[in-house]
């Protein structure tokens, strides 16, 4: 995996390359990853569709899987300007963008900081706020998260084996649980108006996060939105079920 220098550490990447025909000259897709995961095993059931039509940019966000190193409380704002310095670097700040749950988050701030001009953007299990009363869940709790009875123990095995035993529950787990303590992300409705790209917007109707009302105020604020509202679904579906997400990002992408 190439690496990228950032004043915290270094985001560790994938750069997947399509085929020679027939997506040559297609602008980068870059996958921005969930909190607690990594670039290969979120987005790693889509990656063989996605790399027949795109060229791929798959970091590890700062302090995830590879990646060494982080900003204070894994400030989004400041990981916004590390990825998209890496973007820059890869020719990649003019083509699409897809980010899950807290990769989505940042992807809104890629563009809301005016960091990136994307093609399009896909937003998948996230929120434009986790600000009390901007959406009805008052904390971010892992708890909340119906991954499995082992779930924990599967992730630390993303993290701990690139720095040291125990590293995910110390550094990483304990960045989340801090995180609306430490930095409140938080965009205004109004400015999405001023979005001229078109938007994907993915969403599990029983996510446990961000209720399905989040992902249709979203798409009611943007010019140019689609919503696919997924039923009997929870949080993080490029987990729950990406060949779903992936037939309706097949099917958006130019």
């Amino acid at each position: 995996m190439p690496e990228f220098p950032t004043a915290n550490g270094t985001i560790f990447y994938e750069v997947i390359e399509p085929p020679a025909s027939p997506a040559a000259g297609q602008p980068t897709l870059t996958l921005l990853h969930n909190f607690m995961s990594t670039g290969r095993s979120a987005w790693g059931a889509l990656l063989p569709r996605l790399a027949e039509r795109y060229r791929l940019l798959v970091p590890d966000l700062p302090g995830h899987g590879h990646s060494v190193g982080y900003p204070a409380g894994f400030h989004y704002g400041v990981m916004a300007h590390q990825l998209a310095a890496l973007m820059k670097a890869e020719n990649a700040e003019h083509g699409h963008v897809a980010g899950c749950s807290a990769g989505g988050m940042i992807a809104q701030l890629l563009v809301y900081e005016g960091l990136i001009q994307p093609a399009t953007l896909s937003l998948i299990s996230t929120t434009y706020s986790v600000k009390s009363g901007s959406i009805e869940e008052q904390r971010l709790q892992p708890e909340k998260f119906q991954a499995g009875a082992r779930w924990m123990e599967a992730t630390a095995k993303l993290h701990d084996p690139y720095h040291y035993p125990g590293y995910y529950q110390q550094e990483v787990l304990a960045g989340f649980r801090e995180l609306d303590n430490v930095y409140t992300f938080d965009l205004p409705l109004a400015i999405f108006q001023q979005w001229r790209f078109p938007v994907c917007i993915i969403h599990g109707a029983q996510d446990e996060f961000f209720p399905p009302a989040v992902a249709e105020r979203l798409a009611a604020a943007l010019p140019d939105a689609q919503l696919y509202i997924i039923p009997e679904q929870p949080h993080a579906l490029i987990f729950r079920q990406p060949w779903r997400v992936l037939e309706v990002l097949m099917a958006f992408l130019p």
